[in-house]
């Protein structure tokens, strides 16, 4: 029999000397470490990237991979070569992270890989046949993409036809460090879209067709959480006290759509993400009021979530409100047209998150939503 765990990832507040002290004690020799110069400079851990070097043979992924694509997997795969792997340490938000998952994936001393193999192997699946995942430990950077608890990557394609997800459950970090420190450092901008992305992961979860009562607990206080301090996160980017309850929202919210998957607002959002280039988080977080509208009924303590958002005249005022100075949440703000919605509508159904929606939406259901946001 097949069983899932709710979490097997070990999770970790730590401050940074913490952080240092439980990197350099791995009983490992071989380690792949995936962080910009730029951060490591950010975060002034040159002496202790000295200390790695001595402790462990690294091999280095240096560059910034913004939303991965299997090329940038075939690029870490080139780079580590045959060299043997025992262990992934990922800084950084969610594309490092993931990216981390599609090396895991896919890595197997002394095999070679071309494009084509590494995308019919996302497309098939074949990975899973991989009889050992290098284990991983994920040190986000950022407040919001969950990727440190869950057991799938997104990878979106290099020609940018479609978003694709690495899944099994040896993916899952086998230790989440939660280092709010490390996010004091996120520019305005950042801060919103991820604190916004958590938000997104933590409604969808709530609503989701494969939601239950600890799912909704954990849901609500991630966007309880979210909603009494990203707009303070964005405001004061230097309180810690701020930083850590936006951490620990997103880690719950992480959890909660690690058991549940992401819905209708995630599977509109990746088109968005893909052809026009608007950051995740506002893509995902952009059709929220639309699709709660939709969904309000048809899902349990529906009026529990919406009575977070009451005092503030709803989620889409709330939402406003947040980005005021920052971003403006419609479509026309990020160069979407009337004429580029057939081709979003196109490219947002994506199976296990459009169908895990309580409501069925339809082609017509989305261009309206869309249509609505200009």
């Amino acid at each position: 029999m097949e069983f899932l765990p709710f979490c097997n990832t070990e999770i970790l507040f730590a401050s940074i000397d913490k952080m240092k002290e439980r990197l350099l004690g791995f009983d490992a020799r071989n380690i792949v470490l995936i962080l910009t110069e730029s951060a490591a400079k950010r975060w002034d851990l040159q002496n202790f990237m000295n200390d790695l070097f001595t402790r462990y043979d690294i091999t280095w992924l240096n560059q910034s991979a913004v939303n991965p694509t299997q090329a940038d997997i075939l690029a870490a795969l080139e780079k580590i070569g045959k060299k043997p792997v025992e262990l992934i340490i990922a800084f950084g938000g969610g594309s490092a992270i993931d990216l981390a998952k599609g090396i895991s994936a896919f890595y197997n001393a002394g095999t070679s890989y071309s494009l084509e193999a590494i995308t019919q192997g996302i497309k098939n699946k074949s990975y899973k046949n991989n009889k050992r995942f290098i284990d991983i430990v994920a040190v986000p950077s950022t407040a919001g993409t969950g990727s440190e608890v869950t057991q799938w990557a997104t990878i979106w394609d290099a020609g940018k036809s479609a978003k694709y997800s690495i899944d099994a459950p040896q993916l899952k970090p086998k230790l989440a460090l939660i280092v709010p420190e490390l996010t004091l450092t996120l520019p305005a901008k950042l801060t919103l879209a991820t604190g916004l992305d958590a938000l997104s992961h933590a409604i969808e979860a709530y609503w989701s067709k494969h939601t239950n009562p600890l799912v909704q607990e954990l849901a609500y206080r991630a966007v309880e959480l979210i909603v009494n301090n990203l707009k303070l996160g964005v405001q004061k980017q230097n309180d810690f006290e701020i930083r850590e309850m936006l951490c620990r929202a997103s880690v719950l919210a992480g959890l909660a759509f690690s058991q549940t998957r992401t819905t209708a607002c995630h599977s509109i959002s990746y088109p968005l993400t893909m052809l026009y280039d608007i950051p995740h988080g506002f893509a995902a977080a952009i059709t929220l009021n639309a699709v709660i509208m939709i969904n309000k009924g048809h899902f349990p303590n529906d009026s529990r979530l919406l009575e977070l958002f009451k005092k503030y005249g709803g989620i889409l005022n709330w939402i406003d409100m947040v980005c005021n100075g920052v971003v403006k949440m419609r479509l026309s703000a990020f160069g979407i047209t009337k004429a580029d919605l057939p081709v979003i509508v196109g490219k947002a159904f994506t199976g296990g998150r459009m169908n895990n929606n309580p409501v069925e939406l339809t082609e017509n259901d989305v261009a309206g939503i869309l249509g609505g946001l200009l």
